[in-house]
């Protein structure tokens, strides 16, 4: 009789292409419900843990966000000092005894912060004599005169600047229309600009 069993055991080899699975013992019959409880609660276990995990990550870099954001300006702030201390080392001139002096210095000065805004990618934008664009410039007054040409910016009250590629600060500029004037008349008026020169 056992023979017959391990034959039995031997063609379901050969059927299945697998060894045949030995039952539980009695009394520990599998209950799949059972099973995929436990591999529910290792799954969720798992979840839990690397949803900490990310947390803790988050956390660790929003630190470090608010680390870096919060001195960023430092190197920058460390070169203004440098030059707020020749304007103190300036002022202590007497610039009625000496002004040739005084002026080199405050033109030095000038020469550090130029050298300071460029290195940090800044620069002017150049205005005067250009065509109005609302972009770059802001048109705090209008003026009119037919003998420079439409929409150009005749004077510059506060310099614009660029940092490398975005409007930093737009110039402040007056500019020249040819609005309600016919060619011939040589008035010359001045008004606010409207907005959206």
């Amino acid at each position: 009789m056992p023979e017959d069993k391990e034959n039995a055991e031997e063609v379901e080899m050969e059927f299945t292409g697998e060894e045949a699975t030995t039952p539980p013992p009695e009394g520990e019959e599998a209950d799949p419900i059972k099973e995929l409880e436990r591999e529910n609660a290792e799954l969720l276990d798992r979840l839990q843990r690397l949803q900490a995990e990310f947390d803790n990550y988050r956390k660790r870099m929003d630190s470090r966000f608010s680390e870096v954001a919060k001195y960023a300006s430092e190197t920058i702030l460390l070169k203004v000092l440098d030059i707020y201390d020749n304007i103190e080392r300036a002022l202590e001139v007497d610039f009625s005894e000496d002004p040739v002096s005084a002026r080199n210095g405050i033109e030095a000065i000038q020469k550090q912060m130029d050298k300071i805004l460029q290195a940090e990618g800044i620069r002017p934008i150049e205005a005067l004599g250009k065509e109005f664009d609302p972009y770059y410039q802001h048109a705090a007054h209008r003026t009119s005169d037919l003998e420079k040409p439409d929409r150009s910016v005749v004077e510059v009250y506060q310099k614009g600047y660029m940092l490398k590629e975005k409007v930093l600060r737009p110039a402040v500029v007056c500019v020249n229309r040819h609005d309600g004037h016919s060619e011939t008349s040589g008035d010359k008026g001045e008004d606010k600009a409207d907005d959206g020169e």
